[in-house]
């Protein structure tokens, strides 16, 4: 292999490397100059607008400017990123630095032994950033770069230095693109363990509600800490890398934590059951969000606008008409005026019907008004059903008795009438 190309580049790379020293020095000896000048002192005031036409200024603020660029590389330096990241910052020059007073971060290893006090005292390596801002920033760094060190990509630290950190209690999470402090990981574990204990206790299930509104802050996050620890569970049956431990384990199937669920997935026919007893309960069909019902309710609606829009969706016009049979509104905002709950049998609501008539000379019931405007609509859709020949509740009796009081099973045809 021909050198000629290393040849050539040599005396360059001897030329700017000479010319980054002298300038180094020479940026050097100005700051000792201004501190002679300046009863010792080092502090450069930044420029005003008003003053950058002034040259000897100018000079001044290129001086400020070198003082921030040695702080800056004197940082990525103390965070163990080699020279080459760092500047051409060397020992020599650092205590060059600091002969004259110029205030540099602590070193690397001034770092480290920080964080192992800090550790010493609290327990843990995770540093809270309001309390100690340096050392947070310092942290994360060495975090960062040893995430790299476990996905095998090179890294400014030393193996000293990575092997100091390991020893310390980090560890990689997962792909190895997260780093974590062991014991502060564990102790948080078990604190998530405990708070899905508690929730138990006061549930009686390991159950959380699909609407994450309906959830608080602590429940969405045992929410989120049992997911993850069924999909390590997962891993772990796959033969893949898990960070599920024996004692992990061990602990989940101690309190009864299923970590293999089937998904839940109950009939239509059981849907609508409990849909259409709500209503006759309630006088309507929104429960809350966090009601067992809460979320088939938000689907529905979801798909039937969906369904509006040409979308293929589960709702068949078989399961339109079995919502609207109960009174399901598909527009959410619109809701009975509720005066009682009462449930009532279907002989019940009849006699409420014959009430109704006999105060306002009709059995034209709004369905806003309350139960018995629902339970009107019910027999109404209930009727079309037993006249298509399909399943429903509405018999041959119940529609003579209803006939026989003057009630009308054309909705709109009554409303002309009663309107002339």
């Amino acid at each position: 292999i021909s050198t000629a190309p290393l040849k050539s580049l040599k005396p360059d790379y001897y030329y700017y490397s000479t010319r980054r020293e002298k300038d180094w020095d020479n940026m050097y000896q100005k700051l000792v100059q201004y501190k002679e000048l300046n009863d010792g002192s080092i502090e450069i005031p930044e420029i005003l607008e008003e003053e950058k036409d002034n040259i000897e200024l100018k000079r001044r603020e290129k001086l400020r400017m070198w003082c921030n660029t040695q702080i800056k590389h004197h940082r990525r330096w103390s965070r163990g990123y080699c020279a080459g990241l760092a500047g051409n910052l060397t020992i020599e020059k650092i205590e060059k630095l600091k002969e004259i007073g110029f205030q540099l971060a602590p070193s690397y290893d001034q770092m480290y032994e920080r964080l192992v006090a800090h550790k010493a005292e609290t327990g843990t390596l995770d540093v809270d950033k309001v309390e100690d801002e340096e050392l947070f920033g310092w942290t994360k760094e060495q975090k960062k770069m040893l995430a790299q060190h476990f996905q095998n990509k090179p890294v400014a630290l030393s193996d000293d230095q990575v092997q100091n950190l390991i020893s310390l209690g980090f560890a990689s999470c997962g792909k190895a693109t997260i780093v974590v402090d062991t014991a502060a990981a564990e102790v948080k574990w078990d604190s998530m363990l405990e708070g899905l204990v508690k929730y138990k206790e006061e549930t009686g299930s390991f159950i959380f509600s699909s609407s994450l509104k309906s959830l608080n802050k602590q429940e969405r996050l045992l929410k989120y800490w049992s997911l993850a620890q069924r999909r390590e569970y997962k891993k772990l049956q796959q033969g893949k890398e898990s960070n599920l431990s024996a004692r992990h384990l061990q602990r989940l199937n101690s309190i009864g934590l299923d970590l293999t669920p089937k998904s839940e997935n109950i009939p239509w026919e059981v849907r609508i059951k409990s849909l259409k007893d709500f209503a006759e309960e309630h006088g309507h069909c929104k429960p809350a969000r966090n009601h067992p019902l809460g979320s088939f309710v938000s689907n529905m609606r979801h798909f039937y606008r969906e369904r509006q829009e040409g979308k293929k969706t589960c709702l068949t016009d078989e399961r339109v008409r079995d919502l609207e049979e109960i009174g399901f509104v598909f527009k959410a905002g619109k809701s009975p005026n509720i005066t009682a709950v009462v449930r009532k049998s279907w002989e019940e609501r009849f006699q409420d019907l014959l009430a109704f008539k006999e105060e306002h000379g009709h059995t034209l019931v709004p369905q806003l008004s309350g139960p018995l405007g629902v339970w009107v609509k019910q027999q109404r859709n209930g009727y079309r059903r037993m006249k298509a020949g399909t399943q429903t509740f509405m018999t041959s009796e119940k529609a003579l008795m209803l006939t026989e009081i003057g009630f009308r099973f054309g909705g709109k045809v009554q409303r002309s009438q009663q309107a002339s």
